[in-house]
């Protein structure tokens, strides 16, 4: 079973990216989502003997955010030079609503899951 673990990526302003890689499913190999600080930014994954990435944070994402290798080392690198890139060429402001974004999303998603299990919704914990 590949190792995914953690991996440096490249470095952004002579500061190294460091990105974790936790299995993207229980008992499944070969799909790994990939986290920085706390924000799952992409997925790595092979399918059909091909080795897959994608950068999938919530905004618009040029092209170059997602592509195919042979093998497990060069996807790494290809994914952690684009989320380089990305680093480096988006504004801070712009990645922080991304991540408000995602806060948003995943706070809606745990009030569903309660709603759906029989738990009780707080007054005013709509969407906001």
């Amino acid at each position: 079973m590949p190792r995914l673990s953690n991996f440096v990526g490249v470095a952004v302003e002579k500061k190294a990216i460091a990105l974790n890689a936790v299995p993207a499913w229980p008992g499944i190999k070969d799909d790994f989502i990939l986290r920085y600080e706390g924000h799952e930014i992409g997925r790595i994954r092979r399918l059909a003997g091909v080795w897959e990435w994608a950068i999938t944070i919530p905004m618009a994402m040029p092209t170059w955010a997602q592509g195919s290798t042979d093998n497990l080392e060069d996807c790494k690198k290809a994914f952690a030079t684009a989320w380089g890139r990305i680093m480096s060429t988006t504004n801070p402001e712009r990645l922080n609503r991304a991540w408000e974004l995602e806060r948003a999303v995943e706070a809606r998603r745990q009030r569903i899951d309660a709603t759906s299990q029989g738990g009780k919704i707080e007054p005013g914990s709509g969407d906001r």
